[in-house]
């Protein structure tokens, strides 16, 4: 290895270390920065020689240096989660494959391996959901007091209180799951935006305003959808997650379609910047999912051959 090759890598793990740190140091900035812990490691290790062996190196030396600034276990959190996204993407990048099935593997493993951990070290499933119980409550009464600090009387009742907390508690799974996926998402974007053209031998984001999922995705969707309302509690739980992760798949295909209208009108980029922030309010987001799910027969883009069939309620509009 290089001296250059050296100094890069010096540097790509000290980022990534930082950024990783910046999650525990630094309420809410800090955060949105440990998101984007591997993109150091990526820019630096994929397109490169010795890819894999440059990727996983800077890992284990990422690892190390978490471990001098939080202990061991910091260093077994980043390891089991940015870190093996971190080394899954560099091979996955090399093999050429897409960014749906990277951002698939990368989420699913981080989100795997951070719940055996978590259930290994706390001391089984039970441990774990009381040690998670135990941090929303206290969440919520930190958040009541600094409202109540600034003069602002944001008090909740018990009852609602301990319902939140347990919808939150059910919600759990497929929040930490679309946590992972969208870092994955801004860590892929990143390093594309940065130099992905110039490494890589193929196109990873081609034309995202033409994305589509795929017309099978539809399937989980609707057993998910019917599953909430199994009776049984565990089963009903699961079917809600799947159901929250596939409408979020499908919202992603909403905010295609948005941006390949607001290429195709040329809307100006201060009313694009208005309709985006509106899409923060819950009902605004279901219309947009709903959007998503419908595109399937309505081709709201025109981007399917017309048939000749009436196959589709495409063929009527």
């Amino acid at each position: 290895m290089t001296r250059k090759a050296i100094i890069g890598m010096i540097r790509a793990v000290a980022l990534a270390a930082a950024l990783f740190l910046a999650g525990g140091a630094i309420p809410v900035v800090g955060g949105i920065a440990m998101l984007f812990a591997p993109a150091p490691i990526l820019i630096y290790a994929v397109g490169r020689s010795n890819p894999i062996l440059r990727g996983v190196l800077s890992v284990v030396l990422a690892t190390g240096l978490v471990v001098l600034g939080s202990g061991v276990y910091g260093g077994v959190t980043y390891l089991l989660t940015f870190g093996l996204a971190t080394a899954i993407v560099c091979y996955m990048l090399e093999r050429h494959f897409s960014f749906e099935v990277i951002t698939a593997v990368a989420a699913g493993a981080m989100f795997a391996a951070s719940a055996v951990a978590a259930v290994v070290l706390l001391g089984g499933p039970d441990a774990l959901i009381a040690a998670m119980r135990a941090q929303l409550t206290e969440g919520m009464q930190r958040g009541q007091e600094l409202y109540k600090y600034v003069g602002v009387d944001a008090s909740i009742p018990a009852d609602t209180q301990a319902s939140v907390v347990t919808l939150t508690m059910k919600l759990i799974p497929a929040l930490a799951l679309l946590v992972a996926g969208v870092s994955i998402l801004f860590n892929l974007r990143l390093f594309w935006r940065w130099t992905g053209p110039q490494r890589l031998s193929y196109s990873l984001f081609a034309d995202l305003s033409r994305w589509s999922t795929p017309e099978w995705l539809i399937w989980p969707l609707l057993a998910t959808g019917f599953g909430i309302f199994i009776p049984i509690g565990a089963a009903s739980d699961i079917a809600l997650n799947g159901f929250l992760v596939t409408m979020a798949i499908y919202f992603c295909q909403g905010l295609a379609i948005i941006r390949f209208y607001f290429q195709s009108l040329g809307v100006p980029a201060i009313v694009r910047i208005v309709i985006y922030f509106l899409l923060a309010h819950v009902v605004v987001a279901a219309l947009v999912c709903i959007a998503g799910v419908f595109d399937m027969w309505i081709d709201f883009r025109r981007l399917k051959p017309p048939s000749q069939e009436a196959g589709s309620f495409g063929d009527f509009f």
